[in-house]
């Protein structure tokens, strides 16, 4: 009987760490060392990736998939704004927007509930974050979820594998398309589909979060990683820094959440 409710107990613990208004699977990634960053000496590494770097992280949760369509509609909803107390848009409702308003309540357009939610600001995803009890990865964070702790250039592996992932196409695909290009912690679409927003300022490596790239009240420039559906292929490994201004938004941008483990 103990041993029944020792169980019972950490069962409810994990279930906990779940709980979200978005119902959204989250995965756990361990506390430990990986390696951030590469040497940029490849033809399709950035400058900003370098100096590679091994550093320590606490344990974290991350979402599996990226955040849809059908969940960013229910934030909306919830809040009943576009916009924050400062007056920073969450989103850019123009004609590439999923999402669309009928009786005065959003929801997404048919067929695309489970595509990845864009057109979104790095307002608009710290914004949902929050209202889900959550917060966006740091950049370092989303960088260990995607290529684990061997220093492996994409999420499946050492090698580019246009099978594994969504890339150099016309359009998006539902969240969790290509099972086989699963991250070491399971995590799916670090590579391709949409790019996704981080809370880190864009600012020069080694990587130290106390440095202020962390500030949540800067307006500078945030990284987002993972390459998109329409870009090249230069820029789909996990180490790439692509750096919007925090109110960009378009068709390949959106995000995904993350949660500090207890």
């Amino acid at each position: 009987m103990l041993g029944i409710a020792i169980c019972l107990l950490t069962l409810a613990a994990c279930v906990c760490a779940f709980a979200a208004n978005d119902d959204a699977e989250m995965v756990l990634v361990p506390a430990g060392t990986f390696v951030l960053g590469d040497q940029a000496r490849d033809i399709d590494e950035d400058s900003a990736e370098a100096p590679e770097q091994k550093l320590d992280l606490p344990a974290f949760y991350i979402d599996k998939y990226e955040v849809t369509n059908v969940q960013y509609a229910r934030f909306l909803n919830a809040v009943g704004r576009l916009q924050d107390d400062a007056g920073h848009g969450f989103v850019w409702a123009g004609p590439y927007f999923q999402i669309e308003q009928s009786g005065g309540q959003w929801r997404p357009k048919t067929g695309l509930e489970k595509y990845p939610v864009v057109c979104v600001t790095w307002y608009g995803a710290t914004a949902y974050a929050a209202w889900v009890g959550k917060r966006l990865p740091t950049e370092a964070e989303w960088e260990k979820a995607a290529r684990g702790t061997d220093g492996r250039k994409f999420p499946w592996g050492a090698d580019m594998d246009m099978s594994r992932f969504h890339l150099g196409c016309d359009d998006m695909l539902p969240v969790g398309s290509f099972p086989t290009g699963a991250s070491p912690y399971g995590c799916l679409d670090m590579s391709g589909n949409a790019w996704e927003w981080t809370s880190s300022l864009f600012r020069p490596y080694p990587y130290v979060a106390t440095d202020g790239r962390e500030d949540p009240r800067s307006d500078e420039r945030r990284v987002a990683r993972g390459g998109s559906f329409a870009g090249e292929p230069y820029i789909a490994h996990s180490a790439y820094r692509f750096r919007p201004e925090p109110d960009y938004a378009h068709r390949f941008l959106g995000f995904r959440c993350a949660k500090s483990a207890p």
